[in-house]
């Protein structure tokens, strides 16, 4: 499969852009706390895209499940004035918030949930037989296109959330991630998903293209 170009450098460019929009002057509790917590996801989700390339996928799902509970957190919390408040939102309550920001949150935070927790439904998805042997497949290269497409699609949630909390001042982010402002098909984290769905011929990959907002 090819590389996926958004990627090569969309970590130091979320990091750069963030610092930029970082609010100026006194902050309430809730822009602080929303803040520093987008600022960590920029590096958490390189790290996804570390492990996705290495065929991982058991291991990626808990994170990116994660990365959705912290951009939720931080929608609610940045027009949050009270410290009580804030120190006891949690972030699962504010996956339905998020759905006015990113239509499918919920679907995609359904997927994601999966395999959050170890059980016997997950057994069957990382065994292989084959001659009557029994094998635990550790990484793969369909593992490895479904990865990338899901830290794709949470990254185009993310830039969504970013538009919402900063509006206009999100222009200059949104255009180097997205390489245009428009919400459309064009956008390259939508084509960049599209392509490997198309490489992959997988219906685990439309899936995931489906949770595309």
């Amino acid at each position: 499969m090819r590389q996926v170009t958004i990627w090569p450098r969309s970590a130091v460019i979320l990091e750069e852009e963030l610092r930029n929009l970082h609010t100026k002057g006194e902050l309430s509790f809730g822009v602080f706390g929303a803040e520093l917590t987008l600022y960590k996801i920029p590096y958490t989700l390189d790290t996804v895209k570390i492990l996705s390339n290495r065929g991982l996928l058991l291991e990626i799902l808990p994170i990116l499940r994660l990365c959705l509970e912290m951009m939720s957190w931080a929608t609610v919390a940045f027009n949050l004035v009270d410290e009580e408040q804030v120190a006891t939102l949690k972030a699962q309550s504010c996956i339905s918030h998020m759905k006015s920001v990113y239509r499918t949150t919920g679907r995609l935070y359904g997927y994601l949930s999966q395999f959050t927790h170890w059980g016997h439904i997950v057994h069957g998805h990382f065994i292989a037989a084959d001659e009557g042997r029994i094998a635990v497949l550790k990484a793969s290269v369909r593992y490895r296109a479904m990865g990338l497409a899901l830290c794709l699609v949470v990254l185009d949630a993310f830039v969504e959330v970013i538009k919402h909390l900063y509006k206009d001042r999100s222009d200059t982010l949104v255009l180097r991630i997205q390489d245009g402002l428009h919400r459309n098909t064009s956008r390259k984290t939508y084509q960049a998903v599209a392509n490997i769905t198309e490489l992959s011929g997988l219906d685990d990959l439309r899936e995931i293209q489906s949770f595309l907002s």
